[in-house]
């Protein structure tokens, strides 16, 4: 086996023990999935989710998901730099949802009944940056940047906003 091989098969191990789905993992390896079947329920102990991905308008359901897919879209952001809106960089979205949990384990963003999102969401973010159906807008009132969808049930207002109002 070659290194450039083995090197796309330990990407997949580790992106299959973070829960990426593996039609995610199979385009960003290009193992095919019939190969990764197998292997995800080698390391994980059970069968693969199956279904369609989640969309973004169902990711920003709430005003708590949308913050928090804020904070996820600003850390990989940050990361990541201009090239993510040319193509998806995994490492920084992986260093950014890291960062994203443990700012969720120290209670900073645990004020929300929402699970938090996974990595296939966070992924789900990522690409829909990059092709433009999400957007982020800047909120005169706290000066901060929020996430938005071209097609999205909640009004592309201040999340942080809305939560403020909804909590007075």
């Amino acid at each position: 086996m070659k290194l450039a091989a083995i090197r796309r098969f330990d990407t997949a191990v580790a992106l299959i023990h973070r829960g990426l789905r593996l039609s995610i993992v199979s385009h960003v390896t290009g193992i095919h999935i019939k190969t990764l079947r197998p292997l995800h329920h080698e390391i994980l102990g059970c069968r693969p989710p199956s279904g369609q991905l989640p969309s973004t308008s169902g990711i920003l359901s709430t005003r708590s998901a949308q913050a928090m897919a804020s904070v996820i879209a600003a850390l990989y952001q940050s990361a990541g730099g201009e090239g993510i809106y040319q193509q998806i960089d995994m490492e920084a979205l992986l260093a950014a949802h890291d960062l994203y949990l443990e700012l969720l384990k120290t209670a900073i963003l645990q004020t929300s009944s929402d699970k938090p999102l996974d990595i296939t969401q966070a992924w789900i973010i990522a690409r829909d940056i990059r092709t433009g159906t999400v957007y982020s807008k800047y909120c005169s009132h706290c000066r901060i940047r929020f996430l938005c969808a071209v097609a999205c049930r909640i009004p592309p207002s201040c999340p942080i906003c809305a939560l403020r109002e909804k909590d007075m």
